[in-house]
């Protein structure tokens, strides 16, 4: 009978431990993002970046943005964010600017993006690189996927059309008669 109940008690202890370690966990992670807007500078660097609470959601990107945890960086707000609890971007124009500037490594301030033709997935426009508009420029197609914006196509070349009717299910109304005759 004693040792039934010495077993009772060790079960007991252990699973305490798990729940409290479990919700100790859970509360790391729930920290983790507001510290990063908090405490942190631009690159998620801080005082106690050592200290074993920031071992949980050890995937921080270069901005210091928790990854499995579903934040991202928003430049235009210079915060990490999820993008289904608050967008980052103004309008269509702004995501594919910063998207430019990030895949030409520029700052956005250097990029203009017109949109031309769009639907609820789907954007064809122009693009200018320079600050005062009157750089280099092209073409830009973008598809919406889930709820961000992809580049396709950026450019002055031909368009692959069938590829873009296809893979991406453009319309006739986005492609013609600027990209595809």
């Amino acid at each position: 009978m004693i040792k039934q109940t010495k077993i009772i008690i060790a079960v007991l202890i252990v699973l305490v431990l798990a729940v409290a370690g479990y919700f100790a966990f859970q509360n790391n992670i729930a920290k983790a993002p507001n510290d990063l807007n908090s405490g942190s500078d631009v690159s998620g660097n801080s005082a106690n970046s050592d200290s074993p609470a920031n071992l949980v959601g050890g995937d921080r990107d270069e901005h210091g943005c928790i990854g499995s945890a579903g934040y991202s960086w928003c430049a235009p707000k210079n915060k990490c964010l999820r993008v289904w609890e608050e967008k980052c971007y103004e309008n269509i124009e702004q995501e594919i600017q910063y998207l430019l500037a990030q895949k030409y490594n520029k700052s956005a301030d250097e990029v203009k993006v017109t949109i031309t033709k769009q639907d609820d997935t789907h954007v064809a426009g122009s693009v200018l690189f320079g600050k005062d508009g009157s750089g280099e420029g092209g073409s830009v197609l973008a598809v919406r996927t889930g709820d961000v914006w992809e580049i396709v196509y950026d450019g002055n070349g031909n368009v692959d059309c069938d590829r873009m009717r296809q893979e991406y299910l453009f319309s006739d109304e986005i492609l013609k008669p600027n990209f595809c005759d």
